[in-house]
């Protein structure tokens, strides 16, 4: 079976150089069949995994038959305690999985998933890693991540790898631009606190990495591609980092006195990083919260702009080439 839907002995990167995009390669080679092979059987679990969970439940019921039998009301009492959590997990994994096989057609995970997000989900859908039980659910033991340490993989990080796409908020920042562009054609001023407010509230840790790096307005374009091309404005790009620009540590390149002044593609893969990747040691939330959502008023801005009458429209309050005046000169 496993033969004929293409599926790949998932294991960790070769170590060396590029283990990250080796990673990535693994997720975009193996994960699609993976979860095409699960969706085909309607999310159900294999044989391995039933076997497995059978067995793990078989041993919670002698653990409550004997409890039962000996008349210790505590002991009886904490074993169908652990009982229920056993069902907890099957149910909980059950829908994780097949949320995974439905992927394979509804193209519902978000491009903001990780290096380690993709090879999880590799990883623990690919047969031929199995896991074991305990009392938090399945585990997939020892398994050597994109970045050469070692870890268990349990429920909880397959559940965390499956980053969605924010399909609802994409919605509500697509009818902040249209109801900005009405009240443009209307000659009504834009109001940037208030839109940025709003959009503010829409924002949450849960779905920072889908806004980032999805197509969310539904422009064939991005927040992370259009900040890309910030990258290529120094002084813009200081402008966009604020107090956040003094505190990245930056290699210095030969002639620079600060490695802001000449961005190359080492400084901008470092500061895409200190702005998305939680583990990053600038990274900090509320700062990229800020900044995604001045990218979104922006946009929304910009819709007013377009609908103005030509002699009411207003000036850029920054004036210059900003950051975000960048984004809006790339935007597609």
């Amino acid at each position: 079976m496993e033969e004929e839907l293409g599926q790949q002995p998932i294991k960790h990167p070769n170590a060396g150089e590029n283990a990250i995009e080796q990673a990535d390669t693994i997720f975009e080679q193996s994960y699609a069949n993976n979860a095409k092979a699960i969706n085909e059987v309607g999310g159900s679990l294999n044989k391995e995994f039933f076997d497995i969970m059978q067995e793990d439940v078989e041993n919670g019921q002698a653990e409550f038959y004997e409890a039962v039998q000996s008349g210790d009301k505590g002991a009886k009492a904490k074993a169908m305690m652990k009982l229920n959590q056993k069902s907890s997990n099957v149910a909980n994994f059950k829908e994780t999985w097949k949320m995974i096989g439905e992927s394979a057609v509804d193209n519902s995970l978000s491009k903001g998933m990780t290096s380690d997000d993709k090879f999880t989900l590799a990883y623990v859908t690919d047969t031929n890693n199995k896991p074991t039980v305990t009392e938090e659910g399945f585990v997939w033991e020892n398994v050597e991540m994109p970045d050469g340490t070692v870890k268990n993989i349990n429920q909880a990080d397959m559940n965390n790898a499956m980053v969605l796409r924010d399909d609802k908020t994409s919605k509500e920042l697509i009818d902040l631009s249209s109801q900005a562009a009405a009240s443009g054609k209307e000659g009504q001023a834009f109001d940037f606190d208030r839109n940025i407010a709003t959009v503010k509230k829409l924002i949450k840790p849960e779905n920072l990495r889908s806004l980032m790096f999805d197509d969310t307005l539904n422009n064939n374009s991005s927040f992370i591609e259009e900040i890309r091309e910030a990258f290529l404005q120094p002084e813009s790009l200081k402008q966009m980092l604020g107090p956040m620009a003094g505190s990245i540590d930056g290699p210095l390149e030969e002639g620079e006195s600060n490695w802001l002044d000449n961005i190359s593609e080492a400084d901008s893969k470092l500061i895409e990083d200190a702005i998305t990747n939680p583990k990053n040691s600038f990274y900090n939330e509320e700062f990229s919260k800020e900044i995604l959502a001045d990218y979104f008023t922006r946009k929304s801005q910009m819709e007013h702009s377009k609908t103005q009458p030509q002699s009411e429209a207003e000036e850029d309050p920054y004036g210059g080439m900003s950051a975000l005046d960048l984004v809006q000169k790339y935007s597609k």
